[in-house]
């Protein structure tokens, strides 16, 4: 897990990647797949400090947090 030293709101805090929120590239956008999902809180409680309400996990690790513990991720 990267630890991110600042912030960048377009790369997931946990992986690194790019996260494909919408609202990164452009806040006027409109919805981003990540409003519609409920990201739980151990899984939130992974992101760096640093990174915590400035950067959006990616889909790819939601859904792998979510395969770990027999969910399924989604609305």
């Amino acid at each position: 897990m990267p630890e991110a030293r600042t912030a960048n709101p377009a790369i997931c805090p946990l992986c690194g990647s790019p996260n494909q929120c919408a609202l990164a590239a452009d806040p006027h956008a409109g919805e981003c797949w990540c409003e519609s999902v409920v990201f739980p809180e151990e899984l939130l409680a992974r992101i760096p400090a640093t990174a915590l309400r400035k950067s959006c996990v990616c889909q790819k690790c939601l859904e792998e947090f979510q395969k770990s513990k027999g969910r399924a991720a989604g609305p």
